[in-house]
């Protein structure tokens, strides 16, 4: 599992920027799958923003502006999984896969956080060659 986190952002019209932790660009990549995979090459994951609804303590993940893509939640069991947090990807952006990703448990929050990170950069980094849903759209591929 991955430890660096590295934020990405657009970079107006170019593609995008993977920023270091000072916030300085290390690399412009020409598509969101290319910047994936160039973190996932660092050995790093995306540093998304998260944010939890209160009233259900469900902590949902973003990316460049997205509503979601993925959430953690303690799961709601007994016995040895008593305590484990659920994550799951699930992401409805065109700009990236629109599908169902990964999911799985983990025994604190914190991990579930670090693995939905880690699988959601993975999850672009897989994506299949040929132009994106957004790409298309927007005739850049």
């Amino acid at each position: 599992m991955t430890a660096e986190r590295l934020r990405v952002r657009e970079a107006g019209g170019e593609g995008y920027e993977v920023l270091d932790y000072d916030g300085r660009p290390i690399a412009i990549c020409v598509t969101i799958v290319h910047a994936a995979q160039y973190v996932r090459g660092l050995a790093a994951r995306f540093w998304l923003d998260w944010t939890v609804d209160p009233a259900t303590s469900v902590f949902s993940a973003s990316f460049l502006g997205s509503n979601s893509v993925g959430r953690i939640q303690r799961a709601k069991l007994r016995g040895l999984r008593e305590g484990s947090w659920l994550w799951s990807i699930s992401t409805n952006d065109s700009r990236w896969r629109n599908d169902e990703g990964p999911r799985g448990r983990e025994h604190d929050k914190d991990l579930a956080m670090v693995q939905l990170e880690h699988q959601f950069t993975c999850h672009l980094a897989n994506t299949p060659h040929g132009p994106s849903p957004y790409a298309r759209a927007k005739g850049l591929e």
